[in-house]
């Protein structure tokens, strides 16, 4: 039914050929609200990706060369690299064991006079569960916090009572929608969620090559970061399938619970108090992580890599090459250190069944001799 929704308002979209428009992008707009109706009034500009989000608020943060920024060890490289991006240095600050999310504790032993903000990576579906701790030493040390919630749209955790999306929590909220996302565009897309209106409107121009009048002024020196309105479109569709989508993956999240809890030495991912997870990725560890993965590829592989396991991620930021400058060493990062070397994302997509979960189960059973 989704791809049927899809196919018609893409259809619909070259049809009355609006995605030929210079200006205007009438889907775009239409998409941006619908989103912030979703985050709760939030203010919302689509972008192209999650990382140009990530890239858009440092920009308008005015961090650049020589400022630091603190991230976590353990994420997807665009936590970091976006950094690097506007020539600021990142100060990496290991993680805990129960969210893979920074320890809040670690934060303020890495703040300096040089550090101006705080990237906070909602990891796997899952809100970070120290954010008010962290908003708090932030709001102490006067600095501003960007969520990464490139893998967590439409996540939500409790504060004061009250139920909050991931993303609108700091100063700036970034989220992906690409092919690998619970709602993902055609091609790719990303959104930018901020609080303040005069930085949204700078967005708005730095997304569009910096343009104030198109082709007559050009206050800031920006770039080409728009969505189309065929993905608008698409988006708008998809929108509407999001709450089916959401129950599906727990659906198998919890079938997984149920079938692999006890087996072998895996340690399940769990939801913590007063979130609610969205389970874009089922993440479990083991010691055996390497052999696990090669046992369970050759049971899926023909369905085709959205059925694979991933290793989400073998190696932490900190001693990637691009901050060999930093001179970072194993070690260094213990915790970090471990978990890259004991997760495995379970296949965990929209198009995993759960006669998909049984058939992965099972696998993993078998290969800890404890199978039917």
């Amino acid at each position: 039914m989704e791809k049927m929704a899809v196919k018609k308002a893409v259809a619909a979209v070259i049809e009355d050929d609006t995605h030929q428009a210079v200006l205007g992008h009438p889907h775009v707009r239409k998409f941006e609200a619908l989103l912030s109706a979703r985050l709760h009034g939030a203010s919302v500009l689509a972008m192209n990706s999650g990382t140009d989000a990530l890239i858009g608020a440092l920009k308008v943060l005015g961090i650049g060369a020589g400022d630091e920024v603190i991230v976590p060890a353990f994420s997807f490289i665009s936590t970091a690299s976006c950094v690097g991006w506007v020539g600021a240095t990142p100060s990496f600050v290991d993680i805990r064991l129960d969210d893979y999310a920074m320890d809040m504790a670690k934060i303020e032993e890495r703040i300096t006079p040089k550090t101006k903000a705080i990237i906070v990576a909602h990891l796997y579906g899952q809100p970070t569960r120290g954010i008010v701790d962290i908003l708090g030493i932030a709001q102490k040390h006067n600095l501003f916090v960007i969520e990464d919630a490139a893998q967590s749209f439409g996540a939500e955790i409790k504060i004061n009572g009250e139920w909050r999306s991931v993303g609108t929590l700091g100063d700036v909220g970034c989220m992906s929608f690409s092919s690998t996302k619970m709602f993902a565009a055609p091609g790719n897309a990303g959104a930018f969620v901020i609080k303040d209106r005069a930085l949204l409107e700078e967005v708005g121009r730095m997304r569009f090559y910096g343009a104030k009048v198109h082709y007559y002024d050009y206050p800031t020196i920006g770039i080409n970061s728009k969505i189309h309105d065929i993905q608008a479109a698409a988006l708008i569709a998809k929108l509407g399938f999001l709450d089916y989508w959401e129950k599906h993956h727990r659906k198998v999240a919890d079938y997984y619970s149920k079938e692999l809890a006890g087996v072998g030495d895996l340690i399940l991912p769990r939801e913590l108090p007063e979130t609610k997870g969205t389970w874009c990725r089922y993440v479990v560890r083991t010691k055996r992580r390497d052999p696990l993965f090669g046992s369970l590829l050759k049971v899926v592989k023909e369905r085709g890599p959205l059925w694979w396991p991933m290793k989400n991620y073998p190696v932490p930021l900190p001693y990637f090459s691009a901050f060999k400058g930093l001179g970072h060493k194993l070690g260094d990062f213990p915790i970090a250190d471990l978990v890259s070397q004991e997760v495995i994302s379970l296949p965990m997509t929209n198009y995993v069944t759960t006669d998909d979960a049984k058939m992965v189960a099972a696998a993993v059973k078998e290969f800890y001799g404890q199978g039917k």
